[in-house]
Order: C-alpha cells, then structure tokens, then sequence
C-alpha cells in the first residue's frame, strides 16, 4: 500500500439494483423469482417514474438502468453530487453498438443514426450519469472483463484512503442481446447444461467516509490479486482480516460466484475446501444470473444481507456446514479463468 494511504473507514450509505430480480426492491430476499430460460433480460422499473418522457425516448436500457439506480441513491442519501461517478462494464452499451454496425453495414456507411454511434462507448453510462446530475468530479470507466467492477470498486477504495474523495457512486452495468448470448454460448461461457440463466444487470451504491445512521455495511477491504498460489491467497485473506481488526473466527460467511457451469465452479470449489471448509458457503448468482459485472449484485446482496443481520435461506449453498443467523462480515470471492481473483470484505455496521 502506498505510503501516504491511512486507514480510513468507508461504509455503502445505499445500493439499488435493476436485474432479472424486482428492480428497486429487496423482494428477492424473500419472495425471489426463479427462471428456467438459460437468457433472461432485466425486469425494468418504470423509467418515467424517475426520467422525462422525452428524455427516456434518447436512452439505451442500458443508460435507463444505470440512470435510475443513480436517482434512487440521491433520493436515498441526498448526496447529489458526489466526489466521484466510478463505473464497471465489461461489453458497454452493447445493443446500440449492434445497432449502429447494423446500420454501418446495411446502408453502406450512409446516413447513419448519430445517437447510435455517440450512445455505444464503454464510457456513455459514466458520462450521462455525470451529465444527469450535473457531477463534474472524478470520472472514470473500468472494462476487465468479470473483474470490470471490481477494479472500479478498488480504485473508489484506495481514492478514498488517500483522502482524495469522501463520496462516491460505484456502479456495474452490462446488458446482454440474442446474438450475442449465443456467440457466448458457443463459446460455454453461458447456456450450460445446469447453469444458472444469463441476465442483465444495473447496480449502483454510494460509498462514505461518514457513517450514517442507515448505512447499508462497512467496506473493510478490496483486494485484486494475478496467479498467486493457495498459500498467497491464504496469506492475503489473513491480512485482510488482521488490517479489519478481524481474526477468521469472526467471519460470518463466504460468498462466491458459483453459477453451475463447471470450468467457473471448480475454481472456487478448490479455494473454498482448502481456505474456508467450515465457513458458512453463500451463492448469488442462482437468484441474479451470470453476466460480466454479476459480482457488483453480488455486493450488493452481502450489504443488505449485513444491513438486516439476515441471511436467507435462498443464498445458501446446498453443501454449506453450517448457517450463520446474524452475520457480522462476509467475505465475497470474484475470479476470472483462475488466474484473476479479487476479495472483498464486508463488515456489519
């Protein structure tokens, strides 16, 4: 860690999610939906409840989500204009990129559609939402694949313990279309026999320096580690704790991103036998669906699990050894081939 960085306490005042869940609500706690189709889009709130109808006619779903997660956290925190717009996406505002290289071919590069191209950059979502809200500090967009919002979530980490920004918007958002789910088929990315569906997602969070009556959880720690052996990983979660004022008797439970596909499930199955075999095993991506930024609901789910001290029988694994009835931490596992791995921690406020 650099040497200027402190330790400085960092809580998430609010979170939303817009997924293949009820948007906008904590129902999937205890009423969730459950799909059989292997692709699911988005449940979509009403976006004219929040955005004007002539607005919402110029968006992407993609901006529409993002936007009204943003606005609820406003709503929520009355934190306006925060200190920075922190944004994870792996494949961007993916539909009006099909869009406009449909247009591109069928028209012979003529009389193109100007929202098409200017709305299918990776940095659209952190730039409108910016615009939006007339939020004029630290922007900027992480594309990494599976790791896209946790690299995002770190970098809102270290700002904040450098004391460079006290708030922060942190979000991950992809959308998912028909052809390009089935090129990710083909390649067993997704549409494995017993895996988990394919969705979308839209989650938005404000970070703080300053703990408020409502916040959500404690953010203790965000790490992101390449080819590191067991012996590493163990060394690091150790760390992790020790820096939290936390030994691994107080961790409450582990959550990972297994989602039924076995070349994605074997890797965490290796880590968790060998660092957490009597830790209680928590699953997400069954109720959320699998997609590039899955882990920001993930996050998302350990807050308001943490918030209300409960963890639902529907997030448990099958496998688990025990159940923890009134959490105090989590730890969320995210890895990408087996080679990237990042580690969060979540403390009970």
């Amino acid at each position: 860690m650099n040497s200027k960085m402190h330790s400085t306490k960092i809580y998430i005042e609010a979170a939303h999610q817009v997924s293949i869940q009820q948007p906008l609500t904590e129902a999937w706690m205890t009423e969730p939906i459950r799909y059989d189709e292997p692709f699911v889009r988005a449940v979509n709130p009403t976006f004219r409840d929040f955005i004007p109808a002539n607005e919402v006619r110029r968006m992407g779903n993609i901006m529409k989500r993002a936007l009204v997660t943003m606005l609820r956290l406003v709503a929520d925190t009355g934190v306006e204009h925060p200190d920075a717009i922190i944004t994870g996406t792996s494949l961007g505002c993916l539909d009006y990129t099909e869009r406009f290289l449909d247009d591109l071919t069928q028209n012979g590069e003529q009389m193109l559609s100007p929202t098409w191209f200017m709305q299918s950059t990776h940095n659209t979502v952190g730039s409108a939402l910016a615009i939006y809200t007339k939020t004029h500090g630290y922007n900027v967009t992480y594309s990494h694949g599976e790791l896209s919002f946790d690299a995002g979530l770190l970098d809102a980490w270290m700002q904040m313990q450098l004391g460079r920004i006290s708030t922060a918007v942190v979000g991950g958002h992809d959308e998912m279309i028909a052809s390009y789910y089935e090129l990710l088929k083909r390649t067993g990315y997704v549409g494995v026999k017993g895996m988990v569906p394919c969705g979308e997602v839209a989650m938005s969070m404000l970070l703080n320096t300053e703990k408020k009556a409502d916040s959500l959880c404690g953010l203790a720690a965000v790490t992101i580690s390449s080819f590191i052996s067991m012996d590493q990983m163990r060394q690091q979660v150790e760390k992790m704790l020790s820096n939290a004022g936390m030994t691994y008797g107080d961790l409450s439970a582990v959550m990972t991103g297994v989602n039924g596909n076995p070349q994605n499930d074997c890797h965490y199955d290796a880590m968790v036998c060998s660092l957490f075999p009597d830790k209680p095993l928590l699953h997400y991506k069954h109720l959320f669906g699998e997609n590039f930024t899955a882990s920001a609901l993930g996050v998302y789910a350990a807050a308001h699990c943490l918030h209300q001290r409960v963890l639902p029988t529907s997030l448990y694994a099958d496998d688990t050894p025990c159940r923890q009835d009134s959490p105090e931490s989590i730890l969320l596992i995210n890895q990408r081939g087996g080679k990237e791995y990042s580690l969060i921690l979540l403390t009970a406020c």
